[in-house]
């Protein structure tokens, strides 16, 4: 079997019986995220191990889509020039940040030849910038928290709660002692096949780097996509649509999993950092730079 025939028979032995899971506190996420690793545990027995990844999100019914092609910022700008405008709001952040707040915010020890482009493209995403990154995590709390945060638009919509299993062929470090792909060897901007990149946390002064911060607080990872399929969503890509599963989650649960979150002091601060206005005017006004390519 390839990649795509083992990929059609996990998601239906596995992932479709979990679409009618009900999630209406924090133990049903605990059981789900039990339940995905038994299937890991199942997968790795058959020679194929994965690992769970989850992203929660406030409306039910949106596509994984990364941030460049996400309205309103897709409506004003070529999304056919969505690698060059990233790489522009990429290099225009660095110039910022280094400017307001010292190059010490973006340190650390990038690996060659394209450490440092990875690293400032999963800061800039961290900070709020558009890129063509997407966001995931390996705690289902912390996704928990994105799907439950009340949201003045979408405070009454159901919400929605994916869990991917990703291959360990596919997700790529940093560093490796085994014969393995890593993403520092690949273009950001030309990438010929999509990966999740497992970016390593230098705790060393980590708290001057807020942006390295709040990646290593939401346990997060990135999913990177190939050129060839950049502009079609996470859960409509082949292979990987079949590797995911969402379930939906009422919003009078999405308030319950928000207090109980709380409770637990898993909160904005928490997972976020402090962020006054001036920082969103900051980030905003990148954003606007950059679509003027």
């Amino acid at each position: 079997m390839n990649y795509y025939q083992i990929s059609e028979y996990i998601n239906q032995k596995y992932l479709k019986p979990l679409e009618s899971f009900e999630l209406n506190n924090l133990a049903d996420f605990q059981t789900f995220h039990d339940e995905l690793i038994k299937i890991n545990g199942e997968l790795i027995a058959k020679g194929f191990p994965v690992m769970p990844h989850y992203r929660g999100e406030q409306n039910y019914g949106w596509d994984i889509l990364p941030g460049i092609f996400r309205p309103p910022f897709s409506k004003e700008i070529d999304l056919s020039k969505a690698r060059e405008i990233e790489k522009n709001g990429a290099e225009i952040f660095k110039k910022r940040v280094t400017e307001k707040y010292g190059e010490n915010q973006l340190f650390k020890h990038s690996k060659e030849p394209y450490g440092k482009d990875w690293d400032l493209l999963f800061q800039a995403q961290h900070a709020g910038v558009k890129t063509n990154l997407i966001d995931l995590s390996t705690s289902s709390l912390s996704s928990a928290y994105f799907l439950s945060e009340p949201s003045d638009k979408h405070e009454n919509s159901d919400g929605q709660f994916w869990g991917l299993l990703v291959p360990h062929d596919f997700i790529l470090n940093e560093t490796s002692d085994y014969e393995k792909s890593l993403y520092p060897n690949f273009n950001p901007y030309e990438l010929d096949s999509s990966f999740v990149c497992n970016v390593p946390t230098y705790i060393d002064d980590i708290d001057q780097r807020t942006y390295q911060f709040r990646l290593f607080r939401q346990h997060g990872r990135l999913f990177a996509s190939s050129n060839s399929d950049i502009d079609i969503p996470l859960n409509k890509k082949d292979f990987w649509k079949n590797m995911i599963v969402r379930v939906r989650v009422k919003a009078e649960a999405k308030k319950i999993i928000f207090g109980e979150l709380k409770a637990r002091g898993i909160d904005k601060e928490r997972l976020i950092l402090s962020q006054g206005d001036d920082v969103t005017e900051f980030i905003d006004g990148i954003n606007n730079e950059m679509k003027k390519l």
